[in-house]
């Protein structure tokens, strides 16, 4: 017997034990594992440990999404907690290669992620409040928030260094 032989339900159970990067590799084997890949109920949730892994096309953007989470621990928060007339010219440059990347992927969330009802954001100091707010207004069915070492952009309202919702 075949995987491709299993039905879709089975299917889709497997894949929920893989990876965002071995569910994209065994989408590229065949047609059939590729709309199951894309399939909305696969993707319930999605935790990202670095900001580069937002860049990737391993995972699903889609109304099944519930639960978010960007977790980004580096040397490169620290740069990123510094108000911005503090930082040296290579503290800024290090900011300028990422500052819009999670504020760009969290617009994607509000466009096609209207169920979101969790959203974990750590070590992400470019989020700006007004991205914040249009998330909130986008997403109705949010009910937890949690910002970690999070500190509001220049020229937005200042918010609380950290909080939860």
């Amino acid at each position: 017997m075949h995987i491709t032989q299993l039905n879709w339900e089975c299917l889709l159970h497997l894949f929920s034990f893989l990876d965002k990067d071995s569910r994209k590799s065994l989408a590229r084997t065949c047609t059939q594992l590729h709309a199951v890949f894309e399939d909305p109920a696969l993707w319930p949730l999605l935790h990202f440990h670095s900001l580069t892994e937002l860049k990737k096309d391993n995972f699903l953007l889609g109304p099944a999404l519930r639960c978010l989470s960007i977790c980004w621990h580096s040397s490169r928060v620290q740069v990123c907690s510094i108000e911005d007339w503090l930082k040296s010219a290579l503290q800024r440059s290090i900011c300028s290669r990422h500052e819009n990347l999670v504020s760009d992927f969290l617009l994607q969330v509000c466009d096609r992620c209207p169920n979101l009802a969790s959203l974990t954001l750590s070590g992400c100091g470019h989020v700006t409040d007004d991205c914040l707010a249009r998330l909130l207004r986008c997403c109705p069915r949010l009910r937890t928030l949690r910002l970690e070492n999070y500190q509001s952009s220049p020229g937005s309202n200042k918010g609380s260094p950290q909080s939860d919702s």
